[in-house]
């Protein structure tokens, strides 16, 4: 048995599959000032749908798999441990510095931000490492120790080192942990060259410090889950979901919580690449995750999902680099809960600003009044006050309307009409940011299948498909816990790097080889430790590279012989002309090109999972006969028949208008388009344009 939980802002979803590979899904309000009660309460709920007790439940479960918000909360929160930060001597503002560029080009009028640790905790320490790894000047252990002693008076939570050219020779940075393991043993630290064996200093400084920061607060974290879930007889496997797109062992999460801060975002397209493989003549997707708080958006492109190493925690430039490649996911603030509002011009605006799980929307009755997005699909029609949440919470109508009230009377409508303009401002709002993302990486989104994820997902994506004009929406059963569903496939990942200089014009194969056989052996280390109970594994070289004279390197992946190395450098200079090619439409095989970092990524494959729902929890005995008055823009109130997910017959075709209510979310079908169950429960909502209804305003400047 296993079980996957994602623990977001607002509600916690958690997955069950049986010893048969049935699923059954749970969702409970996320308990937001300690998140382990949420995800108890939802596990007992589980254990009870089996009529065993928590205990026995939890004492035959092989796996528990946790994705969670606790990291990047904690750092935008600004609730991170008082961290110190040790630089090499003379480098004191690699975090000020950091690295250039502006969104706005002549704007000059935003503050430069500040970094991530305060200059008055960086310390500089009296050593230098060249770019050779000879040693230029030694570690200065009496200078070391004034500054130990310095970060006692500060009471310093936690420790950030990365010295020069550690990457190439770590033996300063050792050094400095042995000391601080002498003389600070309570106090966790991250080195740069462990956490992040990358060249750019600045990267590679931003996230070591940002690993450093959330150590404690991560480690109390997930001790007190793991203890909580032995005290009740767990004794399987503990998994943390990654930026990544994989999973980790608890131990390795722990001792790097960098790697947890976009856990759960990144499992949506796990799950949505699940799906998409399943239809055979589609090769890319729009994934959506529209959850109670945020809205995230992620692609699939020829199957495979992008991963981007401009990684930011914040606005881009304006915020902090993670250092990290990671599963490209943008997010705004557009969920169930964001809040709306008029400003001083009359202009209505939804979100970035949400009501959270706690109070949450108005329609929740637990003492929210702001409008939300929740609160308008009632007042439309959308949802029914009586089956939200598969009838655990029963929505207060007069309530919601209240609420509305607010924004009709300023905008001078009606509540139906102010609660339309609601969905149809965050719809928008959605559609430019798919835009945005797609144009950029040359992705056309009318050729795309739109894959529908989150509970809130079903009030607005037909509405949303047709802004972008993508034909196929495909929702599956378990879309609205398609970050869960995802960590259920995900496997076990983990990426090793290491820094080797060569060119492909005088290519050091001894060099080269040596490297690849460095990385081979940690990869097979890692197979005997957290991947040793894997069903298979794959391993993915690749070079960090660019043509001489250029500033950045992009990733390439390398193939090598059976005995893991390279002989001919001529097949690695065309497997780098061929993806500079595709990237940047050109290439230029007459320039060398310069290999910088060396990288194995091992996935070791969990489960054979066919992600099977159990039907009959679900079920329903009521025939579809009810039907809702509906509020549909231009159309007004209509009379729109409701149906049950769970009696749609496979391969049926039907017209809309419809509402098609789950457990777990509401799927609003507008009139005239089509829909069907297809031959894996999946919802597939069927649209049709004409050629002018497609093109996209490609020269609007909020796409580029």
């Amino acid at each position: 048995m296993r079980v996957t939980v994602d623990t977001g802002g607002t509600f916690t979803d958690i997955l069950f599959e049986n010893k048969r590979g049935i699923i059954s899904v749970f969702k409970v309000p996320t308990t937001p000032e300690n998140p382990s009660v949420g995800i108890l309460n939802g596990l007992l709920q589980a254990a009870e749908s089996i009529n065993v007790s928590i205990e026995y439940f939890l004492s035959n479960l092989t796996t528990f798999t946790h994705a969670t918000t606790h990291a990047i909360n904690a750092i935008l929160t600004k609730k991170t441990a008082k961290t110190a930060f040790l630089c090499t001597e003379g480098h004191r503002d690699i975090l000020l510095f950091r690295e250039g560029g502006r969104i706005e080009i002549f704007n000059f009028t935003v503050e430069y931000p500040d970094p991530y640790i305060p200059r008055s905790l960086t310390f500089e320490i009296p050593e230098r490492i060249n770019y050779d790894g000879s040693i230029s000047k030694n570690l200065d252990d009496k200078g070391l120790l004034k500054i130990i002693n310095n970060l006692k008076k500060l009471k310093i939570e936690s420790i950030a080192v990365c010295l020069l050219w550690s990457t190439v020779n770590p033996i300063h940075e050792n050094n400095v942990a042995k000391i601080l393991e002498e003389k600070l043993p309570n106090i966790p630290y991250s080195l740069s060259h462990i956490v992040n064996p990358t060249l750019r200093e600045y990267r590679r400084a931003s996230s070591t410090c940002i690993d450093a920061s959330l150590k404690p607060i991560m480690s109390k974290y997930l001790s007190n889950l793991k203890n909580n879930l032995e005290d009740k007889g767990f004794k399987g496997q503990f998994f943390m979901v990654t930026s990544q797109g994989g999973v980790r062992n608890i131990e390795l999460s722990a001792s790097s919580p960098i790697h947890l801060i976009n856990s759960g975002p990144s499992m949506a397209p796990v799950g949505g690449n699940f799906y998409l493989e399943k239809c055979k003549n589609n090769q890319q997707a729009i994934v959506t995750d529209l959850g109670g708080t945020t809205f995230d958006i992620s692609l699939i492109k020829d199957r495979k999902i992008p991963r981007t190493k401009e990684t930011w925690i914040g606005q881009k430039y304006r915020g902090h680099m993670t250092g990290f490649p990671s599963v490209d996911v943008r997010s705004i603030g557009a969920g169930g809960g964001s809040i709306a509002s008029v400003d001083e011009g009359g202009l209505l605006h939804v979100g970035p600003n949400s009501s959270g799980a706690n109070p949450g929307p108005a329609s929740y009755n637990k003492g929210g009044s702001e409008p939300t997005v929740t609160d308008a699909a009632l007042v439309c029609g959308i949802l029914n006050p009586n089956n939200f949440l598969g009838g655990d919470l029963t929505l207060n109508s007069t309530l919601a309307i209240k609420s509305i009230k607010k924004i009709a009377s300023k905008l001078k409508l009606s509540i139906e009409e102010a609660a339309l303009s609601i969905l149809d401002v965050v719809t928008e709002n959605m559609a430019q940011e798919i835009k945005s993302l797609t144009i950029h990486q040359g992705l056309n989104p009318s050729k795309s299948v739109l894959i529908s994820g989150g509970g809130a997902s079903g009030i607005n994506i037909v509405n949303l498909a047709k802004k972008l004009g993508c034909e196929i929406i495909i929702i599956p059963d378990l879309g609205p816990v398609l970050s869960a569903a995802g960590a259920m496939v995900a496997d076990i990942t983990n990426e090793f790097s290491l820094t080797f200089t060569t060119n492909t014009k005088n290519f050091d194969y001894r060099g080269a080889n040596l490297a690849l056989k460095e990385l081979a052996l940690k990869c097979k280390k890692f197979l005997k430790g957290p991947g040793k109970k894997s069903l298979s594994h794959t391993i993915e070289y690749i070079i960090e590279a660019k043509y001489s004279g250029q500033v950045w390197e992009i990733e390439v992946p390398i193939f090598l012989d059976k005995n893991l190395k390279i002989k001919n450098v001529n097949i690695l200079e065309k497997e780098f002309h061929n993806t500079h090619k595709k990237m940047f439409e050109v290439d230029d095989i007459e320039s060398d090109i310069e290999i910088m970092q060396w990288h194995a990524r091992i996935s070791c494959k969990m489960s054979n999972t066919k992600l099977t729902v159990n039907k009959e929890k679900n079920k329903v005995n009521k025939k579809d006969s009810e039907f809702r008055n509906v509020y549909f823009k231009k159309l007004r109130s209509l009379k729109t028949k409701v149906l049950n997910y769970e009696n749609l017959k496979i391969g049926k075709t039907l017209v809309g208008p419809a509402l098609i209510e789950a457990p777990f979310t509401t799927i609003l079908i507008d009139p005239k388009v089509k829909f069907k169950l297809n031959n894996f429960n999946s919802l597939e909502i069927n649209l049709k344009y004409n050629k002018k209804e497609t093109q996209i305003d490609e020269g609007s400047s909020l796409l580029w």
